[in-house]
């Protein structure tokens, strides 16, 4: 009975004179793990490596892949041994995971799925009646399909975390739905939403770390679907059904998959 009543308030929830379909292309989906409880382990082991989410700091300045492309990596290593050394954490700027007023990162704890083992790794879509300071408030890279978006993409298409986002793939004709849940590029999807567009994005190593890693190289079209909203939830289970009804439910209101293959990015 609950599938049917919220295929009718989603229904309500499409303006009825909906607009031609506009659609956004991508040259390639990367991967991104924010929220899965194994992103960024303490031991460097996680499905993320500790410097996809540090940056070192230079005379004031956050080393990155696209201000330092050869040395930022380099940087970000030595200065984040530094700093677990001496838990002096002013020469690391800390952007995948959680840190506390002293700017020093946050590990999990009872209530959460790795404690002691794993930091908080966050994302924009937090999970309503959890603590922010558990990994619980974060929607799961591993059970949820989520989308990275732009906040240039969002604004124009009146995106807000939750709302959802249709991605599809031509080259093999898988269509997927994903939540907004997190930023601040285009061109990024959750582990979930990547097995959900047939791709397998884990990559295992030659020590047996297990990375998020594997992403998609040929073209993908995004459809915003304003007015598609859902509700976070811990029941993973759920809010994917959610996410798919309501996903299909506003696809269908602009043309389905029909209008989609036909659709014309810009």
């Amino acid at each position: 009975m609950r599938p049917l009543i919220l295929t009718l308030l989603l229904w309500a929830s499409v303006p009825a004179s909906a607009a031609t379909m506009e659609c956004t292309a991508t040259n390639g989906l990367a991967v991104d793990a924010d929220g899965a409880p194994d992103s960024y382990r303490v031991d460097g082991h996680g499905l993320s490596s500790t410097c996809d989410g540090v940056f070192a700091i230079v005379s004031g300045l956050a080393h990155t892949q696209k201000n330092d492309q050869a040395n930022w990596q380099g940087l970000c290593k030595q200065q984040w041994a530094e700093a677990q050394a001496t838990d002096d954490y002013s020469k690391v700027k800390i952007v995948g995971f959680l840190t506390d007023t002293k700017k020093r990162p946050i590990i999990q704890s009872a209530g959460d799925p790795l404690p002691g083992k794993a930091f908080v790794t966050i994302n924009t879509l937090p999970i309503p009646g959890t603590p922010p300071s558990s990994q619980r408030h974060y929607a799961n890279a591993r059970e949820i399909p989520y989308v990275v978006l732009s906040n240039t993409y969002a604004a124009k298409h009146s995106l807000k975390p939750g709302d959802v986002v249709a991605v599809y793939r031509p080259r093999t004709g898988k269509l997927a739905y994903g939540v907004y849940g997190d930023c601040c590029s285009l061109g990024e999807a959750s582990v979930r939403l990547h097995q959900d567009l047939g791709n397998d994005p884990l990559v295992t190593e030659a020590d047996g770390t297990v990375r998020a890693k594997r992403g998609i190289g040929d073209r993908t079209l995004w459809v915003a679907l304003t007015g598609a909203h859902t509700h976070p939830t811990l029941d993973s289970a759920a809010w994917r059904a959610e996410i798919k009804i309501a996903g299909e439910t506003a696809l269908n209101a602009l043309g389905g998959i029909t209008a989609l293959k036909a659709c014309k990015a810009r």
